[in-house]
């Protein structure tokens, strides 16, 4: 049949059809409505048969009892576009998506999550326990302080002879960019589950940038201590609905071998100093600091 043939009704409920790109299984056509229910992981969906595919209507009518009771106690925005997750904590259910109108979980089906800073682990979590590792950022944000100063000197310089003809400002000077990486892309979180139709589902947040034309360290951190504290939130919401009982721990950096060769702070006293300014200024806590201090003075 060619593309605006008429088409037998959908098998399954009977529909109309959509003229326009209509979807099938086993060769089958189905309708928006019956194929605008399925919410799975892609290999599943690929491998779907009609028999299947009946099934997981069963399960979404199933499902269904699970979003009429929904009620959110809590919501995790990773950004305007990206990913929104809600939770209910009474009935310990999660949902992703910003109302419960996708698969509603219930939270005795995570089996396990992980946060990472890109590849970096900065959280893992199961029935065994929550892990929360010491991240790196903070420092590498600071180290790149000495290349954000050289910058801000080569712009005043260059306003400086932009004004040395008539002493007005002429625009004639390059504009100049910072186009360093960040010490990190994106928060990257994985959630694995025991689940007849997903098994994993992934999902990011970007993580903080450097303004191009006038980057600042101070600037920077306040952001990531933003990120951070929505990290904080998901792995409080998930511990809440799958993982009461287990207890927290830090433990020490994810890096890994991948930053062996970063020297020590020549003087703990002056990177001790830096932290303390950080903390006066809101960008981390005091626990934070102490943990920093006592980190650096090797007790």
């Amino acid at each position: 049949m060619g593309l605006f043939s008429k088409k037998p009704p959908c098998p399954i409920c009977g529909g109309k059809i959509s003229w326009f790109l209509p979807s099938k299984i086993e060769g089958e056509y189905i309708c928006d409505a019956c194929y605008g229910k399925l919410d799975m992981d892609a290999d599943k969906e690929s491998k779907l048969t009609m028999q299947g595919f009946r099934e997981y209507l069963a399960f979404y009518d199933q499902n269904q009892i699970l979003k009429d009771r929904f009620v959110v106690s809590e919501r995790i925005d990773f950004g305007l576009w990206d990913t929104k997750i809600i939770f209910d904590y009474q009935n310990k259910l999660f949902c992703m998506s910003k109302n419960p109108d996708k698969t509603v979980f219930e939270g005795r089906q995570l089996k396990s999550f992980t946060i990472r800073e890109d590849s970096t682990p900065l959280f893992e979590g199961s029935s065994a326990g929550i892990r929360r590792y010491t991240s790196t950022v903070t420092e590498r944000a600071m180290a790149m302080a000495p290349q954000i100063a050289q910058l801000a000197a080569s712009k005043r310089m260059a306003r400086t002879l932009d004004r040395l003809d008539d002493g007005k400002v002429n625009n004639s000077a390059p504009v100049q960019y910072f186009d360093i990486p960040e010490p990190f892309r994106a928060f990257n979180v994985e959630l694995h589950f025991d689940h007849p139709y997903w098994t994993v589902l992934k999902c990011d947040m970007d993580g903080p940038r450097f303004d191009n034309t006038l980057p600042d360290v101070n600037n920077y951190l306040r952001a990531y201590q933003q990120s951070i504290e929505e990290m904080d939130k998901l792995v409080a919401a998930l511990r809440t609905v799958a993982f009461s009982g287990a207890a927290e721990q830090s433990v020490g950096s994810g890096m890994g071998t991948l930053y062996t060769n970063m020297a020590p702070p020549a003087d703990a006293i002056e990177e001790i100093k830096k932290y303390k300014a950080l903390m006066e200024d809101g960008i981390i806590s005091q626990q934070e600091f102490e943990a920093k201090k006592k980190q650096l003075l090797g007790i």
